[in-house]
């Protein structure tokens, strides 16, 4: 069992009344393969019963291509850039906590007492779902409801936490006025700049008036502290996400969509996080990244053909690692909250 299969398996296990995912297990192969491209039908969350507001709807099966061992989307309407596979939910994982120890906490959005006394929460893009368990063993009377494009959830989750597998673009498969927060972390490598309005807007939808909406992105392309490699892979960054249609100032944006969507009370907190210096903290984010730029190699080779000599990329990435701790590189991630206004 590998160190992040361990942590995941303790995870999931920490609260002791947890129960297999009965609907969606049924028709998705688990670890160590996951591969779910047989899936057609998004199933129904409900634990007992038909809730009336979620929504079986179709969505397209998953296809997939390889590279360098490493399995990637190849759906068109998909733009999501980095592997679907255990070894990127692994990074997820990790950055995860990263993330936590930056911030401070899981969330800024001011809904603390409202956990604890029971809401629908939405964990929108969820990945392998670890803000998801995490909150929900923290808080056992709210409802957790996590969603991603890929089924890759964990096998065993507490009882006030539900996975369902979905794209954030198309149509959401949960009623109006559902949910009173919602929770959304890193897309930026996988939604399209034009499909950004429609994603808020769909949150907005399942949003109750007076729920609050958290939206947490980062900027390569604001970096302090940057050397020659590091401004490479910067601009590499920049050429593969224009290329896919991407927003590469999703970051700076996010306060200006909220606020075209309706939003109110919108507030933003940006953190400098430290790669490879400063810590613990600063080790978990060059981990995070170095282990996503290695998984990109094939997109950076075609605008940077000499990384296809052996030894060059691998050369690259710890030429990278060593500049962030002669040069501090640091970069910005920030987390916008807004509340969608009460009824008149």
């Amino acid at each position: 069992m590998r160190f992040f299969d361990f942590l995941r398996f303790l995870s999931r296990k920490s609260n002791k009344d947890s129960k297999k995912k009965s609907n969606l297990d049924a028709t998705i192969p688990q670890s160590p393969t996951h591969d779910a491209s047989n899936i057609s039908d998004v199933a129904s969350v409900s634990k007992s019963g038909v809730d009336t507001q979620i929504t079986s709807i179709s969505s397209s099966p998953l296809q997939h291509h390889y590279e360098n061992g490493r399995r990637y989307y190849d759906n068109e309407d998909i733009a999501y850039l980095l592997p679907d596979d255990i070894e990127d939910d692994d990074r997820m994982y990790l950055q995860h906590w990263a993330v936590r120890m930056a911030f401070g906490s899981n969330f800024d959005a001011p809904v603390t007492n409202a956990l604890n006394d029971g809401i629908n929460v939405l964990d929108s893009a969820c990945g392998p779902g670890a803000w998801t368990l995490e909150m929900a063993n923290k808080y056992p009377n709210s409802k957790f409801y996590g969603t991603d494009i890929s089924p890759r959830f964990p096998n065993q989750f507490p009882s006030n936490c539900e996975f369902l597998a979905h794209n954030i673009v198309d149509t959401p498969p949960f009623g109006e006025n559902y949910f009173d927060y919602a929770f959304q972390r890193l897309v930026i490598l996988g939604i399209k700049k034009v499909d950004w309005p429609k994603v808020i807007e769909n949150i907005k939808f399942t949003l109750k008036p007076g729920g609050w909406i958290e939206l947490t992105e980062f900027s390569y392309f604001t970096s302090q502290n940057v050397g020659p490699n590091i401004q490479l892979v910067v601009d590499l960054s920049r050429k593969i996400m224009t290329a896919a249609g991407l927003d590469l100032e999703i970051q700076s944006n996010l306060s200006r969509l909220l606020s075209e969507a309706g939003f109110t009370n919108i507030q933003v907190r940006t953190v400098d996080v430290p790669i490879n210096h400063g810590g613990k903290m600063g080790n978990l984010f060059w981990q995070d990244s170095k282990e996503a730029f290695t998984s990109a190699k094939h997109m950076f080779t075609k605008f940077h053909p000499d990384f296809e000599k052996p030894g060059v990329f691998d050369k690259f990435i710890e030429d990278i690692g060593e500049e962030s701790k002669v040069k501090k590189w640091t970069m910005p991630w920030t987390r916008a909250i807004a509340q969608k206004p009460l009824a008149l």
